[in-house]
């Protein structure tokens, strides 16, 4: 795995073979992402497991085969139960798209991801007996926020 941080933005390049939700827990632990996104990913997973929420349970169906990902986002909440709420979508060699709620997964060839840290935002989970789902919660963390004036004038030609 290669990883590099600019401000609050992380790429990283995993390699095959990889656990991927291992690999976003080492991501997250060595530039201190506590609370956070993946806010995209590429590549190719095998060996995953999605699922489908019916309103009452998971529907599971697991791929053995690698196929290329087209979507990978989600939340992070390092002290939270389960810290991950990914989604994926992907094509398989047909073209044929599957996606869901991704319950595991393992890098073949390579993915590459985008996580952004969230310095002033608390995450959580909390069941919802509604749902029945441990769904985010969304709070106010402690820290100076950056005021518009300090981010500069508009660029030209921006409204």
């Amino acid at each position: 795995m290669q990883s590099s941080a600019d401000g609050d933005v992380v790429l990283a390049k995993l390699d095959d073979g990889e656990d991927l939700f291992a690999s976003i827990d080492a991501l997250a632990a060595e530039h201190r992402i506590v609370n956070g996104m993946v806010m995209w990913g590429i590549g190719m997973l095998r060996d995953f497991e999605i699922g489908y929420y019916t309103g009452t349970a998971y529907e599971r169906e697991t791929y053995a085969d690698p196929m290329e990902v087209l979507a990978l986002h989600g939340s992070y909440a390092a002290k939270a139960d389960p810290r991950m709420h990914m989604h994926v979508a992907a094509a398989g060699r047909d073209h044929g798209v599957v996606g869901g709620h991704l319950f595991r997964g393992t890098v073949a060839v390579l993915n590459e991801l985008c996580l952004r840290r969230l310095p002033r935002t608390k995450l959580s989970r909390v069941h919802n007996p509604l749902s029945g789902l441990k769904e985010l919660t969304i709070a106010r963390g402690e820290g100076p926020r950056p005021s518009v004036a300090a981010a500069g004038p508009p660029a030209r030609g921006a409204k």
